[in-house]
């Protein structure tokens, strides 16, 4: 009797991953700055990509500081069923960025980084 092996993941869920890798590298070009890096900064979104990621923190004769470049996406609400592809849950964040994240979790849900569902 030959038997079929299951799969191990369904179909639907690698036709989710495929279009979440697409959707995750739009939003990555959409939000190339570090968007835990800007908020702990007071830094809007849109100064840093105005500036190119080029940031006085200290006035205008402050020394310039480049913003780190984000490279991943943290999921606020975790990644799982429906929530992999909504991306209002979504952060554009560097690694250090989403290393914070995970290692502070306590603060990370203070500063709303995490959410509680």
């Amino acid at each position: 009797m030959n038997r079929t092996p299951l799969r191990r993941i369904s179909a639907r869920r690698l036709q989710e991953t495929s279009l979440y890798q697409y959707r995750w590298k739009q939003f990555l070009l959409a939000h190339p700055y570090c968007q835990v890096w800007l908020a702990e900064h007071g830094v809007d979104e849109a100064t840093a990509v105005h500036n190119l990621g080029f940031i006085r923190l200290d006035g205008p004769s402050g020394p310039a500081i480049v913003v780190p470049l984000s490279t991943e996406i943290h999921h606020q609400n975790k990644r799982r069923g429906a929530d992999l592809l909504d991306q209002r849950f979504w952060m554009a964040v560097s690694r250090d960025g989403h290393e914070q994240i995970e290692a502070n979790k306590a603060w990370a849900r203070a500063q709303g980084y995490l959410l509680d569902f």
